[in-house]
């Protein structure tokens, strides 16, 4: 299951990412990495001009997004 916090759908709004991307990008990523408080930190590829950042915090099989970004 994934959830999303109200930063995560208000950056989405602002930035014009949607859901259907978002699982798309956590699905097709090229870089997985954790920031210094352990959050995992996805960027993938959208189209040769779109590139996201997805940042996850994990709970068991729960997925609950933090923050997109364009990078």
């Amino acid at each position: 299951m994934i959830y999303y916090t109200e930063h995560a759908k208000n950056r989405m709004l602002q930035r014009g990412i949607t859901k259907e991307e978002v699982e798309y990008g956590l699905q097709n990523y090229h870089t997985h990495y954790h920031d210094e408080t352990g959050n995992h930190i996805y960027r993938a590829d959208l189209t040769i001009e779109r590139h996201i950042k997805i940042v996850v915090v994990y709970n068991k099989d729960e997925k609950t997004i933090i923050t997109v970004a364009d990078y």
